[in-house]
């Protein structure tokens, strides 16, 4: 109730990145395509400094199943204006997980969405905005094991490869952020696909585990970025309530306008 009232539960010190305004988004799409249903696009970005209030907004796509968005531009730009509300300035640096994109949809989505993302910059004249841009999967069939052998355990919350079983023609990691209560833990996978930031890559793995942290729904942490969490249960909310035949209801948009709340969780 806090959190859906714009309070702040708990936060995690020390986040990386942060001596700048740097606003860190999650994108993700709600399907359901034997039902019939539009499918919707949710968007969060971070307000403050400890990446603990978020404005969200979403949109219903134009046909069913549809991943690619045309409307992140749009979506973007409102985002960067309530940063600059919140804080008296625009971020200059954006951090972006996108959550629901397999490999073989990468170029085909992600990278128009990274030039939507640009045109966003550009029209509000923010050509000196770095941004990352990493790609969220946690559909991976990568095990990673702890202990000697001949006596295998799961790896500790936190433990991070990015070298040796990565693609080493890809900037990627896996990172293990849950404790498994039964059977075997399963990393999940991000991979880095623009970036002008130029961070070294401890960095980013170090924010992406600390934000496991923040979803306001688990006292511990979760399998991705809270900031994704959120975008996926905005567009399950929305998209849940269409049907065949009738549209999914719209948020109010006095949201998008009023003090960062998690109205939805």
């Amino acid at each position: 109730m806090c959190a859906k009232l714009g309070g702040i539960p708990w936060a995690v010190d020390n986040l990386p990145f942060m001596d700048k305004p740097t606003m860190i988004c999650g994108l993700d799409v709600f399907h359901a395509t034997n039902l019939g249903k539009k499918s919707v696009l949710a968007l969060s970005a971070s307000m403050n400094n400890s990446a603990t209030t978020y404005w969200s907004t979403s949109v219903v796509q134009d046909d069913v199943g549809q991943e690619a968005s045309n409307s992140l531009c749009t979506g973007m730009a409102s985002a960067c204006e309530a940063f600059k509300r919140a804080n008296g300035a625009y971020p200059a640096q954006i951090i972006f997980y996108r959550d629901g994109v397999g490999e073989g949809q990468v170029e085909g989505v992600c990278r128009a969405e990274i030039n939507q993302i640009k045109q966003a910059l550009s029209g509000l004249s923010l050509a000196d905005t770095k941004l990352m841009y990493i790609n969220t999967s946690k559909r991976v069939n990568t095990r990673l094991f702890a202990g000697d052998v001949g006596r295998y355990q799961n790896p500790l919350p936190g433990t991070v490869v990015d070298a040796a079983i990565t693609d080493k023609d890809v900037y990627e990691f896996y990172l293990v952020s849950v404790a498994a209560k039964q059977g075997m833990s399963t990393p999940t996978r991000y991979t880095v696909i623009y970036d002008t930031i130029g961070a070294s890559p401890h960095l980013i793995e170090s924010l992406t585990y600390k934000l496991c942290f923040t979803y306001y729904n688990v006292s511990g942490a979760i399998k991705e970025p809270s900031v994704i969490r959120y975008a996926h249960r905005l567009a399950a909310l929305v998209g849940e309530r269409g049907g065949r035949g009738h549209e999914p209801p719209q948020p109010h948009p006095g949201f998008e306008q009023k003090d960062p709340c998690l109205y939805f969780i």
